[in-house]
């Protein structure tokens, strides 16, 4: 009997560790996102049925589609993927809205993948060159943000051929980029997401963070975000250490750094274009500002070269965001610190 109790716990020891070797493989295993993001502006094909778009336009219906690149190496990849449209305006409004993109995780498994299976898919909104445009300054939004805090999202640029499975003659050619998983960002930075925060109490959110969201809001020129009237195109995440909320921002297309034909600002806030500024933030203390500005002080060269070294947006486009981001470290900033100050 002694025997059997000894075997019985020594493979209960074994399925542990087996259990802590797999997930361990599991978390260093690569990921969707990053196989996509091995090639600088990756070129991929995206076969799907337009018209499911339309007709799916108001519901949380998947349907199916297939995605189609090479890898790094020249190897093919092809993965059958459900497709849902997402958004809450781009959705209605866009002719071509921005999609999730959900991988089986069986399949991720089966080529050694990491079980991070969600992709937002931002789309151009219309048809023409000037959509590219404005999907190119959103993209560069992350990277920006990216200098300012570690709490963010990473992106990754694509080429994108989309064709039409219903008529393969019918096609178009854009850019597109995509957001990491939630899961992969909150395993990556530590961070635990909070799925049911629409209303959060001012306290529990950490004020470094929220300052410095709110002043990139700002900077941008972004007003249809909120954490103060309830959660909007922000995710709150708690690190797994303990402590209070992080904020991690995205969708910045109605921000004056977009500068989208279609974006207006939003109500209550007196603005008559969204070039125009409001603070949108929580009033802080003096030491939370000092804080902010100290992140701040030094980023506009960084920013401007960031912009400058993107080869695909075009030089009236570049001319136009840094004369906006020059515009808040010129003059806008301190309008924001002697509101503040009062």
């Amino acid at each position: 009997m002694g025997t059997h109790i000894y075997q019985s716990r020594f493979f209960t020891l074994l399925v542990i560790l087996s259990l802590l070797v797999s997930g361990a493989l599991s978390a260093q295993n690569s990921s969707i996102f990053q196989t996509l993001g091995q090639i600088v502006n990756q070129e991929v094909t995206m076969i799907m049925d337009f018209e499911s778009i339309n007709k799916l336009r108001k519901k949380d219906e998947s349907f199916p589609g297939l995605l189609k690149y090479k890898k790094a190496n020249g190897d093919s990849v092809s993965w059958n993927v459900k497709l849902l449209v997402r958004g809450r305006y781009r959705r209605l409004f866009c002719e071509f809205p921005p999609l999730k993109v959900v991988f089986s995780k069986t399949d991720l498994e089966a080529k050694g993948l990491a079980h991070f299976n969600d992709l937002k898919w931002v789309t151009h909104c219309f048809d023409g060159p000037k959509q590219d445009e404005n999907l190119l300054r959103e993209y560069l939004v992350y990277g920006l943000y990216q200098q300012i805090s570690p709490y963010s999202y990473r992106t990754q640029l694509l080429k994108v051929t989309y064709i039409n499975a219903n008529n393969p003659d019918q096609q178009i050619v854009r850019f597109a980029f995509i957001l990491e998983d939630d899961g992969e960002l909150s395993e990556r930075l530590g961070l635990t997401e909070c799925k049911n925060c629409f209303v959060i109490k001012q306290d529990a959110i950490d004020p470094k963070s929220e300052n410095s969201v709110s002043v990139f809001q700002y900077l941008i020129g972004n007003t249809d975000w909120s954490i103060s009237r309830g959660q909007k195109n922000v995710k709150y995440f708690q690190p797994s250490t303990g402590g209070k909320m992080v904020v991690i921002p995205h969708d910045f297309d109605f921000s004056g750094f977009v500068n989208a034909a279609y974006a207006v600002p939003a109500s209550g806030t007196n603005l008559q274009n969204v070039k125009q500024r409001a603070f949108l933030g929580y009033k802080a203390e003096k030491a939370i500002w000092e804080h902010t500005m100290n992140l701040y002080d030094g980023k506009q060269k960084g920013f401007i070269q960031y912009i400058e070294s993107f080869p695909l947006l075009s030089e009236d486009g570049k001319k136009e965001c840094i004369q906006y981001i020059n515009s808040f470290f010129s003059k806008d900033a301190r309008k924001l610190l002697a509101t503040q100050e009062n």
